[in-house]
């Protein structure tokens, strides 16, 4: 904790939780700082906000204040994330109230920041169509991942695709009648991108005026195809957010076919 931090420290401060999630809480526990705990709080977020800031300083991420990891055989299983507390309201509490002017006008204003997002220099070992997260550790995101059955820490496109598809027969996607067309339906790309990984209406806070003012959650994130922002948004969720998808599809700066990872949802959420 650095100086200013102590004399601000409130002793008889209430803490006071804000967000939940399976494997995550989110509180607040000194006026303007957060804490987020959990298994699914991993090393990976950390590095891409320092990455966020470092390189496109005009995305807005919170500030991190500090940070603790518990390992076993070398693995984080485990841990805390402080940072500073955004004021304001989800995009998701705000976006029935917006008029179809405002909606575009916010929908635009992700996409550019998806832009600034891109702009992150990949590591100088990793060529462009190869993919990582941000801190080289297995991505753990549904399409790639299940329970300890983790991929390469290096995904090549051919890779990527087939692990989606080998996830897709081991969960049963073969009880679908259309399920040969997936290895065909998966889209390709030889390109890499920085990602959030997690864009939705619950990770924006935006002010008064439906300004974006923090993109949270980048515990998903990494260089992934340039398709793969756009399909993590169009993922399974809350019906609240439905209509919010239907406008970044429709606003979406690249004619991305994303239908093979679609039908992979079916059985991998």
């Amino acid at each position: 904790m650095s100086d200013d931090e102590s004399a601000e420290y409130d002793p008889n401060f209430e803490k006071r939780q804000l967000a939940w999630q399976f494997g995550c809480a989110v509180s607040l526990v000194q006026p303007g700082v957060v804490l987020k705990q959990g298994s699914k709080v991993r090393p990976n977020e950390e590095r891409a906000m320092r990455l966020v800031q470092k390189h496109a300083p005009d995305v807005p991420t919170p500030n991190i204040h500090g940070l603790h990891y518990k390992y076993k055989d070398g693995v984080p299983y485990y841990g805390e994330l402080s940072m500073d507390f955004i004021p304001g309201r989800t995009l998701k509490s705000t976006w029935a109230e917006l008029d179809e002017a405002s909606k575009d006008r916010v929908c635009q204003d992700i996409w550019d920041l998806v832009a600034r997002i891109r702009t992150i220099p990949r590591p100088d070992d990793l060529c462009p169509g190869l993919y990582r997260t941000a801190d080289g550790s297995p991505s753990r995101d549904p399409l790639l991942c299940c329970g300890s059955d983790v991929p390469p820490c290096d995904l090549d496109d051919d890779t990527l695709r087939d692990r989606i598809h080998y996830l897709y027969v081991a969960s049963n996607g073969l009880s679908y009648r259309d399920s040969g067309q997936l290895p065909e339906l998966l889209p390709r790309s030889n390109t890499s991108v920085f990602t959030h990984g997690d864009i939705g209406p619950r990770n924006i806070i935006v002010d008064e005026n439906c300004h974006i003012t923090a993109l949270l959650d980048w515990e998903s994130s990494g260089w992934f195809p340039d398709y793969w922002e756009f399909a993590q948004m169009m993922k399974y969720c809350d019906p609240l957010e439905h209509e919010w998808q239907r406008w970044m599809d429709r606003t979406k700066p690249e004619p991305w076919d994303i239908q093979g990872i679609q039908k992979a949802r079916r059985v991998l959420f």
